[in-house]
C-alpha cells in the first residue's frame, strides 16, 4: 500500500517509521528543507547545535527509551540529577526536595500543607475524567487555597495560556503536575531528567536513515496546497509541482492547518474542526559559556516577565557550554507573534538581566529566537469531543496531532505513543474490506 504522510516532525517520521518498519511503502512530504519541525535544530556554525526547543526524556518515558533502543541510540541516553524552582519577587526559591516545599515562604504555612494535600491528590487520582468539566481555578482554589492560586497558580496560567485560562479544564494541572511528580525518583525522591548525547533532533536523524533504509522515501521542500477528497474517500494530494495519489494519506500536521488544506471537505466537518484551538510559542534560546542559575527549570510568578519560565540545561555534547530557554507560550495571532527578533531579544534580555545582575556585563555566546503558531492544543469544559479523531470522514484520508493525546501533555513521549496507535489504525483498515469502510 502507498501511503503519504504531510508532516516530517516527531508525528509524522515516527508514523513513516512503524509503517515501513511493518512492510508498508511510505512517502513523507515537508515543506520546509529541514525535518524535525518542533523538533528540529539550529546550527550556530563551527558545528555547534542546538535543539530549537527544549525537550526532556523523563525516567518512566517508557515508548521513548524502546525506541531509542531501537534505533541504537540506549548508549546515548544520559540521565542526570536536577534542581527545579520559582522565582517569586525576584528571588529564587528552591523546590527540589520536601525541605524546599516546607521552607517555600511566599506561602503561608497553611498554604503549603494545603498544596502538599493538592499534591496528593493528584498523585492518587487516576480518574481524570471527573475533572474534565470542571474549571482550573475552581479545583485549584478547592485542593490548595485562594493564597497558593492568587501567589503561585493564577500567574503560572495567566502565562501559559496567554491570560484566556477560564474555561480550561482541571485536567490539565491534572496531567501537569503527574508529568512534574514523575521526575522524582525513589528511594531519595531526587528529580532525574535524561537528554540524548547529540541532542533530540538525533532521534528524528536515526528514524529517517531507518525508513529510507527499508525503502521510504523522504521529499523536503514539497509545499502541499490541498487534499483533495470526493465521494467520501480521499482523491489526490495537489502540491505546488503536482498531483500526487495515494491509497492512504495521513496529515500529521495541526488541526487548524489541516482544515485549510481540504477546503471540498463536508462543511460540518471543518466547522468541527475549527473549533480546536491551539496555543503559539515564542522561544529565544541562548548560549552561554558559564551556567546561568543551575536550575533546570525556574517558573516565574511575575505577570510582568516577557518569559514563563527559564530552562537551562548543559550542552550535551560541547562541555562547558550551556543551553538557556525563554518560552513565552501566546495565542497564535498575539500581537508578539509579529514583534522582530532584535525587539525580542532586547525585552528578554532586560528582565533577565534584572533576576541575574551578572548578565549585565556579558552578551550571550549567541542567541536566536524561534516561533510557531501552533504547538500544543487548548480545550475547553465546553467541549463534548477533545480532539479530531484520527480517522477522519474520508476513506483513506487520517490526521494525527497532539491534539489526540489528551488528557496527556503533547510531549515527545506522547507523541510517539500516538504515532504507534495511527499507524496500527492505517494498517487495520487496509485489510478491511470496502463495504466495512463506506
Amino acid at each position: 500500500m502507498r501511503i503519504g504522510i504531510i508532516g516530517g516532525g516527531l508525528m509524522g517520521i515516527a508514523l513513516a517509521y512503524f509503517l515501513t518498519e511493518a512492510g508498508e511503502q511510505v512517502t513523507v512530504l515537508e515543506q520546509s528543507a529541514e525535518l524535525g519541525g518542533l523538533n528540529g535544530q539550529l546550527a550556530f556554525g563551527e558545528g555547534l547545535t542546538v535543539a530549537r526547543y527544549q525537550h526532556a526524556i523523563l525516567p518512566r518515558d517508557d515508548a521513548t527509551r524502546r525506541l531509542c533502543a531501537r534505533l541504537g541510540l540506549e548508549n546515548e541516553l544520559v540521565f542526570g540529577d536536577v534542581q527545579t524552582g520559582f522565582i517569586h519577587d525576584n528571588r529564587i526559591y528552591p523546590m527540589t526536595t520536601l525541605r524546599d516545599f516546607f521552607s517555600f515562604t511566599p506561602l503561608s504555612f497553611r498554604s503549603r500543607i494545603q498544596l502538599g494535600g493538592a499534591l496528593l491528590q493528584v498523585r492518587r487520582r487516576g480518574n481524570w475524567e471527573s475533572l474534565d468539566d470542571v474549571p482550573v481555578k475552581s479545583w485549584l482554589v478547592k485542593a490548595s487555597g485562594a493564597e497558593t492560586f492568587e501567589r503561585i497558580w493564577r500567574p503560572l496560567l495567566e502565562t501559559k495560556f496567554d491570560g484566556a485560562y477560564e474555561t480550561v479544564p482541571a485536567t490539565y494541572v491534572w496531567a501537569w503536575l503527574n508529568r512534574m511528580l514523575a521526575i522524582r525518583r525513589p528511594p531519595r525522591f531526587n528529580s532525574s531528567v535524561g537528554y540524548l548525547r547529540r541532542g533530540h533532533y538525533s532521534l528524528i536523524q536515526a528514524l529517517a536513515d531507518d525508513l529510507t533504509a527499508r525503502g521510504g522515501q523522504i521529499q523536503t521542500q514539497v509545499r502541499v496546497r490541498e487534499i483533495i477528497v470526493a465521494d467520501g474517500r480521499l482523491q489526490q494530494v495537489r502540491t505546488h509541482s503536482g498531483l500526487l495519489e495515494f491509497d492512504a494519506l495521513v496529515a500529521a500536521i495541526a488541526t487548524p492547518v489541516f482544515a485549510r488544506l481540504i477546503p471540498g471537505a463536508d462543511k460540518t466537518y471543518l466547522e468541527r474542526l475549527s473549533r480546536e484551538k491551539y496555543l503559539g510559542l515564542i522561544c529565544p534560546v541562548m548560549v552561554l559559556d558559564r551556567p546561568l542559575s543551575g536550575y533546570w527549570t525556574l517558573n516565574l510568578t511575575d505577570p510582568n516577565s516577557p518569559f514563563s519560565s527559564i530552562i537551562e540545561t548543559p550542552h550535551p555534547e560541547y562541555n562547558g557550554y550551556y543551553i538557556v530557554y525563554l518560552p513565552r507560550y501566546t495565542a497564535p495571532d498575539n500581537d508578539w507573534m509579529g514583534v522582530s527578533d532584535d525587539d525580542i531579544r532586547e525585552a528578554w534580555l532586560s528582565h533577565l538581566r534584572q533576576l541575574f545582575p551578572q548578565m549585565a556585563s556579558k552578551d550571550p555566546l549567541h542567541f536566536s529566537v524561534s516561533r510557531s503558531r501552533y504547538v500544543e492544543p487548548v480545550y475547553s469544559i465546553h467541549d463534548t469531543e477533545k480532539a479530531a479523531s484520527a480517522q477522519t470522514p474520508y476513506q483513506g484520508l487520517y490526521l494525527a496531532n497532539t491534539g489526540q493525546v489528551y488528557p496527556q501533555l503533547p510531549t515527545s513521549e506522547a507523541v510517539i505513543v500516538q504515532a504507534q496507535r495511527v499507524s496500527r489504525l492505517v494498517r487495520q483498515q487496509r485489510m478491511m474490506p470496502a463495504a466495512v469502510l463506506s
